[in-house]
């Protein structure tokens, strides 16, 4: 398929907006057909964007239905933003290419969590999650219905499948909230009421606070903590945790819970650090600048291992024992 310059909103011919989202969905399709995943860019339309919160947006495409159903939590994707600062393709602008997790995963238009009947469908919708922490971000999140969203992957590992009457604690920070609501979003449908999961979400103010209403229908118990008390518990994360870690579990190990985190490392260094303390197992979704995802660069090393290809889930016992592990990191978004 020839695909025009520009959106598919702006073109001077008639566009078929339906047709193209299948056509590019069909394109992806064939692409992940031979190694489940795609190394080059495909250009998908955005078929809708969702207002999270103040500066945070869900892009939304179409994927092969496939796709969808084999999405590990922890995993993300290359997503390229194809155009200029001015809005057009015809001008070379900076290296637009970043790793996002994917925040949502839609099979119809039921509850997105539940894995309802496709009705026939080849396709499924999965959404982006945004936030405007720089350039790239910021030109993400004012993309439109229609532009071009340009993915690859998918890439990276993921956390372990929790298992059948254990309890799933998970904490973010900021926009770490989507790996951890695709963790309990899987845990949810694979394992039913069989699993008790717990979530900390962690913002810096209310009107940054996103994803709680997506948590509360698939968690047993959703805690809020705002860095400057406008919602929920004021503090950090972890404050909160310890709340929940002191419930139902003394000093000693605690085989039947987990613990996953994403977020700044400075918050998740004090997460696993915690959990180690409680004789917990604890994973984190590192979010190391990550510009080429196919261990050529080596720009996403910590200690020996590199991000893209060791990660980005990595055990909460090693990551303590690495210096470069904990500090603030230029993300560069």
């Amino acid at each position: 398929m020839n695909l025009p310059r520009g959106s598919p909103r702006q073109g001077e011919r008639s566009i078929d907006h339906a047709a193209t989202v299948i056509a590019c969905a069909q394109r992806l399709g064939v692409s992940i057909s031979c190694c489940g995943q795609t190394n080059n860019p495909v250009p998908l339309p955005i078929v809708e964007v969702e207002q999270e919160a103040e500066g945070i947006v869900t892009l939304w495409v179409d994927v092969p239905l496939q796709l969808a159903h084999s999405f590990c939590p922890g995993q993300y994707y290359m997503c390229w933003n194809p155009y200029d600062a001015a809005g057009g393709m015809q001008q070379a602008h900076l290296h637009s290419e970043k790793p996002y997790s994917v925040g949502d995963i839609r099979f119809s238009a039921g509850d997105a969590y539940l894995e309802p009947d496709t009705g026939g469908a080849e396709t499924a919708q999965m959404g982006f999650t945004v936030k405007d922490l720089g350039r790239q971000s910021g030109q993400l999140i004012q993309m439109q219905v229609g532009d071009w969203l340009a993915i690859r992957g998918p890439y990276g590992n993921s956390f372990p499948n929790p298992q059948a009457d254990s309890r799933l604690v998970l904490v973010s920070g900021g926009i770490g909230s989507t790996p951890m609501y695709m963790a309990a979003w899987d845990a949810r449908r694979r394992l039913g009421d069989r699993i008790l999961i717990e979530a900390v979400l962690g913002f810096r103010n209310q009107a940054e606070s996103h994803f709680i209403e997506r948590m509360q229908r698939v968690c047993d118990r959703v805690e809020i903590t705002t860095d400057d008390g406008s919602l929920g518990q004021q503090g950090f994360p972890t404050s909160a945790l310890v709340q929940i870690l002191s419930d139902t579990t003394s000093a000693g190990s605690d085989p039947s819970t987990r613990v996953y985190t994403c977020g700044p490392e400075v918050m998740m260094a004090g997460v696993l650090s915690m959990a180690q303390e409680y004789g917990i197992e604890a994973w984190a979704a590192m979010e190391r600048y990550l510009p080429c995802s196919m261990a050529v660069c080596g720009l996403c090393m910590i200690g020996d291992r590199l991000t893209c290809r060791d990660g980005p889930v990595m055990e909460g016992e090693w990551l303590l024992q690495q210096a470069d592990f904990g500090a603030e990191q230029a993300h560069m978004h």
